[in-house]
């Protein structure tokens, strides 16, 4: 009977060896069952604009959505937030999973950091939580997310005008409404790859020159604008240097190349949507989209992120367990119209450089609409594209 009994543990022991070889030979993981792990948090994971990235490892399939909740440690209740993130290919037999969650508007105190899998759940897509689960203590302490900006001012891009035409043109500041803005356009050399010369030839005249004043903008992001007559202005390139008249030692200026023809116009449309320009982003980053249109305040507008051609995309095979997926980086988001109080209404909307790996962006704008029914995008009648770049940046 012992000899039985001490056969029957023997086999089941070479049967659990066995299928652990086997299991490691095709999946490259030690983990017999689902498994996620979060690597160590602090304080110290949560930068300047407040937000906490989160990165870990699992053996789940590539693709497979998590649910990831940062709520107080104390379980009684209180302010909280949730992102959704999914699982990208890693290594040594593991793949990997990051995420960015928000942290500015929790206050100070501990927190419980759960990573967990996550099904979706009814016509709302309701997040239900799953049982492979991970989870970690965070200290929030101090201010976060207050980091103040460097002023800027950024001008428009005006794009081709006819001589003799008043040429309208805008641009966006952190400057305060109020403050008084010095402009000035230059001819300078048109090249033959179609820009400009950077800088006016010296001694050059200003053939127009005045001030303006900012007024309120949308999300910190407030607005100037001025016309020029170019009656008597001969066909050719022109620049504009704007400026925030500051006391010395605080100046910040922009420039932009306006170019005249005897065929080109800046007239604008009836309905239409326009998108500020932007410099060049860092990766893990902050920043808002604004913009103007003729659209009725309180419409909707569909803002999309998408990376171009070659930027942005990878598709990949988890060799360990044969499971396959797309690495995508873009956004989509909406936008309210605001009242403008001018010739335009505004919008606006906050995006992060944290979800878009450096690379090359398209933004559209428009006024699709997503049907609720079937989640598919309807196509508006009006929109506006703007290129942008991320570069690599503090990691």
């Amino acid at each position: 009977m012992k000899r039985t009994f001490l056969l029957t543990i023997g086999i089941t022991s070479a049967t659990i060896l066995v299928v652990m070889a086997l299991w490691i030979l095709l999946t490259g993981t030690f983990y017999l069952f689902p498994t996620i792990t979060i690597d160590s948090v602090s304080g110290g994971s949560v930068d300047g604009n407040g937000m906490l990235v989160l990165t870990g490892t699992t053996n789940l399939a590539l693709n497979t959505f998590l649910f990831v909740n940062v709520s107080p440690a104390s379980m009684a209740g209180g302010a909280y937030e949730t992102e959704i993130t999914s699982v990208a290919f890693g290594s040594g037999g593991r793949n990997s999973w990051r995420a960015v969650v928000n942290t500015s508007a929790l206050p100070m105190g501990e927190y419980s950091v759960r990573v967990s899998t996550v099904t979706f759940s009814g016509d709302e897509r309701t997040t239900v939580p799953g049982n492979v689960v991970a989870t970690e203590r965070l200290t929030l302490t101090g201010r976060r997310g207050e980091s103040l900006p460097e002023p800027f001012f950024r001008v428009n891009t005006p794009g081709e005008g006819a001589a003799g035409e008043r040429i309208k043109v805008t641009g966006t500041t952190n400057l305060p409404p109020g403050t008084s803005v010095v402009w000035k356009v230059n001819p300078v050399l048109c090249l033959q790859n179609g820009t400009s010369s950077a800088e006016p030839a010296a001694g050059s005249i200003p053939v127009a020159e005045g001030r303006s004043t900012i007024s309120p903008g949308l999300a910190g992001v407030n607005r100037w604008s001025f016309t020029f007559d170019s009656m008597g202005m001969a066909a050719g390139c022109y620049r504009v240097t704007v400026a925030g008249d500051l006391p010395p030692g605080n100046e910040t200026e922009s420039t932009a190349v306006i170019v005249l023809s005897t065929t080109g116009t800046l007239q604008v449309p009836s309905r239409f949507i326009s998108i500020d320009t932007l410099p060049d982003l860092e990766a893990n980053t902050m920043t808002v989209l604004t913009g103007t249109t003729s659209l009725p305040s309180g419409e909707e507008l569909l803002v999309e992120i998408s990376p171009l051609l070659g930027s942005g995309y990878g598709f990949i095979v988890n060799p360990g367990d044969g499971s396959q997926g797309a690495l995508f980086s873009g956004m989509i988001g909406t936008a309210a119209v605001e009242e403008g109080g001018g010739e335009a209404n505004l919008w606006s909307m906050g995006i992060d450089t944290y979800r878009l790996p450096p690379g090359k962006y398209r933004v559209n704008v428009s006024n699709s609409k997503t049907n609720r029914t079937t989640y598919r995008i309807e196509p508006g009648d009006v929109y506006s594209v703007l290129d942008l770049v991320v570069r690599s940046g503090t990691p």
